[in-house]
């Protein structure tokens, strides 16, 4: 079955470091070391490290920083992302450089709440980069809504992990999210 995308005849979309944002959601300690340790997280961590490292070689050339830090923040004593632990913390290979843009968000969506959108168009961002996790909660859920508010959202799928969950490993969580997600993606015609 071709994608809606192939039928309406619209190529698939890329992005360079010079013409989108990379947008790296709730890479904690919490996916490597936690309650909620992701599937593949080391492989996942690498690639997150070397988009990074593209785009602060990109940005130092054109004095822009185009990325954002995304963080969960959840109420003391929850057993996850626990506030002021290390589960709460970027990865630090990922920790954000002066200049970069740090968002604090509180529910799945990294809009919701956050102010993102409006950084985003304030600087002229038509096309986000997205990395990071989970991919059934975080991720798809900011995939939708960048595609919502009129951005075109590339998701660097190596860049990204979930979770086993019962009945299936995280690798298999990411394909069905994808499947279902990528159809909502690009079903709509720009």
């Amino acid at each position: 079955m071709a994608l809606f995308r192939d039928m309406a005849g619209i190529p698939p979309l890329t992005a360079s470091t010079a013409d989108s944002t990379l947008i790296i959601i709730d890479a904690q300690n919490e996916y490597a070391n936690g309650l909620l340790k992701v599937r593949s997280v080391d492989q996942s961590r690498a690639v997150i490290s070397s988009l990074l490292s593209k785009y602060r070689a990109a940005a130092q050339k054109s004095e822009k920083s185009n990325i954002v830090h995304v963080l969960h923040k959840v109420p003391e004593g929850t057993p996850v992302f626990t506030p002021g632990t290390p589960l709460a913390e970027e990865f630090d290979e990922l920790k954000p450089l002066d200049g970069e843009k740090v968002v604090v968000k509180e529910f799945p969506s990294s809009f919701a709440k956050t102010g993102l959108d409006e950084w985003l168009k304030g600087k002229g961002c038509k096309k986000v980069v997205l990395v990071g996790y989970m991919a059934h909660v975080c991720v798809s859920t900011t995939a939708r809504s960048a595609n919502e508010l009129g951005y075109d959202v590339v998701v660097a799928q190596d860049g990204v992990g979930d979770r086993d969950l019962p009945g299936y490993n995280g690798e298999e969580v990411k394909k069905v999210c994808w499947s279902r997600a990528v159809q909502k993606l690009v079903a709509r015609c720009h």
